[in-house]
């Protein structure tokens, strides 16, 4: 039997544990190729259409920040589905843990703009979180103890989150001394400390959060006295600090990013990341070894609505500061392609998320220096995702195993069909 070279084995055990990455990978270039035909449809060049989305997405300290606004969110609702998906909990509903999650963190800042930085940003942050779990309350309960599909009853939770966003939004928040547009005082009664909107303001829309309640910024956290003093005489440092942008970027891209580490940790280092990612494998083995299954597609339900509640509550510190209807579409339910994409593994959700956001970054540039329209950026999106999912059907590695093992059963027996491996007869 031929023994291989030691390059080969390299390589192979390299593949091998390269496929998660491989397949997403090429799922985006195959993408950006089938786009490229469209593009060229539209009588335009692909690679200058692709060069000013990259222009837009990562050309300038701005158009940096804007990326990192625009994934944030989807990093966490990406987690949200990635996390409940491989515990047997397929989360449809983040996009109504999202808005509610929001919900809750405006309401805290409103009703207690008094409070230093520090506690109420902490407090705007854990409400959302806590409102995100309360929200999927209901549907892993009925998963877990009634075995009622959850597909169903989140997808439902979510026409109820927003519709009661639309109300909530329209219904005037206490204010004192506010007056209507006649000039006379507005009256107040027990359901406007629930509400929203703001009382001096005709259209449906949350007055804006104090500056306490803004998420630091990068460039504030640079000018803490203890870094300045580490740092304060070095030149990059002064270049970085004086970067307009520096104080567009906050720390909930960072907070985001450091939750899918949390969730990295917690999914294959810790015993209950065992215990849920073995009840989405095989619910009846999981219990067979002993694991409370109920319990446990509880708890995963349960710190999936954690996940998507912290992506609105980060939107409207970290970014908008404000809700009005409609603030955040679709940033829940974007979370199921960037969490496929991302091959249900925390990092990739984050450089799936990455890609969308620059996608999305990048859109406007692409139009206005190519005339391509943004729609082709949500071309690029659906073909990435067919092309994931159609790559996780395929078991390259499964048909990569069974070649080498026919091949290695053959060479065992090409010396003895030629004699060399015979028995010696005497």
């Amino acid at each position: 039997m031929k023994k291989e070279s030691k390059f080969i084995v390299i390589w192979r055990t390299y593949l091998d544990r390269s496929f998660n990455i491989l397949i997403p990978a090429a799922a985006i270039l195959g993408a950006f190729v089938v786009s490229g035909a469209i593009i060229l449809a539209w009588d335009a060049n692909p690679l200058a259409a692709y060069l000013a989305m990259f222009s837009g997405a990562f050309g300038s300290p701005n158009a940096i920040a804007t990326t990192l606004e625009r994934m944030t969110p989807l990093i966490l609702t990406g987690l949200a589905v990635a996390y409940g998906y491989r515990g047997g909990f397929f989360n449809i509903g983040a996009e109504g843990q999202l808005y509610m999650g929001a919900i809750a963190a405006v309401w805290v800042a409103i009703m207690f703009p008094g409070w230093p930085t520090l506690l109420l940003v902490t407090a705007c942050t854990l409400a959302s979180g806590l409102m995100g779990m309360l929200w999927i309350l209901l549907p892993a309960y009925l998963k877990a103890r009634r075995g009622i599909n959850e597909v169903l009853t989140t997808l439902l939770m979510n026409y109820i989150a927003l519709q009661y966003f639309e109300w909530i939004i329209r219904v005037d928040h206490v204010r004192e001394g506010a007056v209507d547009l006649e000039g006379n005082p507005i009256q107040f009664s027990w359901i406007n400390w629930l509400g929203l909107k703001d009382a001096t303001q005709p259209h449906p829309k949350s007055p804006f959060l104090v500056d306490a309640s803004f998420m630091p910024s990068l460039k504030s956290v640079l000018e803490l006295d203890f870094i300045e003093n580490l740092f304060g005489s070095a030149a990059w440092y002064q270049n970085l600090i004086h970067i307009p942008s520096i104080g567009r970027m906050t720390l909930a891209p960072v907070l985001a990013i450091l939750a899918a580490g949390f969730m990295f940790f917690l999914m294959f280092k810790t015993v209950t990341g065992y215990r849920s990612r073995a009840v989405g494998v095989n619910p009846e083995a999981a219990k067979f070894i002993g694991i409370h299954v109920p319990r446990t597609l509880f708890v995963t339900a349960l710190t999936s609505g954690v996940l998507a509640g912290l992506a609105g509550g980060l939107e409207v510190l970290g970014t908008q500061h404000r809700v009005i209807p409609g603030f955040l579409v679709n940033a829940g339910f974007d979370g199921i392609p960037v969490a496929l994409i991302g091959q249900l593994h925390p990092f990739g959700a984050v450089l799936s998320a990455i890609f969308f956001g620059a996608l999305r970054a990048g859109s406007n540039k692409m139009q206005v220096v190519t005339s391509v329209p943004v729609a082709v950026v949500y071309i690029i999106q659906a073909l990435a995702i067919m092309f994931a999912i159609a790559g996780t059907t395929i078991d390259i590695q499964s048909i990569l195993k069974k070649r080498r093992l026919a091949k290695g059963s053959q060479e065992k027996k090409e010396p003895v069909a030629r004699g060399e491996g015979a028995p010696y007869a005497g």
